[in-house]
């Protein structure tokens, strides 16, 4: 345990961790918008170690979360939902890093722009998730993250239009096989993090239905 968790209120340290989490998931759905439009190059190998930086601190993160869980004896919400949300925010950060060792390692380029259909929803998820979090971690919140569970709702399934229409596009013509195969994997990753951006609200509403 960190000199700084022994000082902090219990309430608080767990209100500092989901906030550096969201915070690490956010920055780095920002950092992929980057990713995804550069093509091969300084600039974006500077990006990509940003966002293999942001996983890893984010892995140290959900590890005091996990200790903090265990070790307080006093916790702002039930145990499991603190390790739960937090989890789910650890994984959209994980997820992103998967796609950009993946378009990486195959050098995978966006077509046509079709990756920032999917990425700029992520970041839009990105700024609702934001607010619940600020939401969650203070009094009186209930309202926001109510609306902003909403929203992501309504992004993600705005999303299941979008990789739709990408996908029909996808097997449409002559594409090489591979790249086909490659491209797929990579949208389905995509709809992946929208998944997790909407199941960490869900989370966040379940917290709120049982302190209302």
């Amino acid at each position: 345990m960190s000199f700084l968790s022994k000082l902090l209120p219990s309430e608080e340290k767990f209100y500092v961790l989901m906030r550096d989490l969201c915070a690490q998931a956010n920055g780095t759905a920002a950092l992929l918008k980057e990713f995804t439009a550069k093509k091969p190059g300084n600039e974006r190998d500077a990006i990509s170690a940003k966002i293999a930086k942001a996983k890893a601190e984010s892995k140290e993160l959900m590890a005091r979360v996990s200790r903090e869980v265990s070790l307080s004896f006093i916790t702002p919400f039930d145990r499991e939902d603190i390790q739960e949300f937090c989890e789910q925010l650890y994984r959209i950060t994980k997820t992103m890093d998967k796609i950009r060792e993946r378009l990486e390692l195959h050098n995978i380029l966006a077509d046509e722009g079709d990756f920032s259909r999917q990425v700029d929803l992520i970041v839009e998820e990105s700024h609702a998730m934001h607010d619940i979090v600020e939401a969650l971690t203070r009094k009186g919140g209930e309202k926001t993250i109510i609306g902003k569970v909403a929203t992501l709702h309504q992004l993600e399934a705005h999303g299941d239009e979008v990789l739709g229409q990408l996908l029909k596009n996808l097997f449409k013509g002559d594409r090489d096989v591979r790249d086909l195969i490659l491209r797929k994997d990579v949208y389905d990753m995509l709809e992946k993090v929208l998944d997790r951006y909407r199941d960490a609200s869900a989370v966040a509403l379940q917290i709120v239905l049982k302190h209302s």
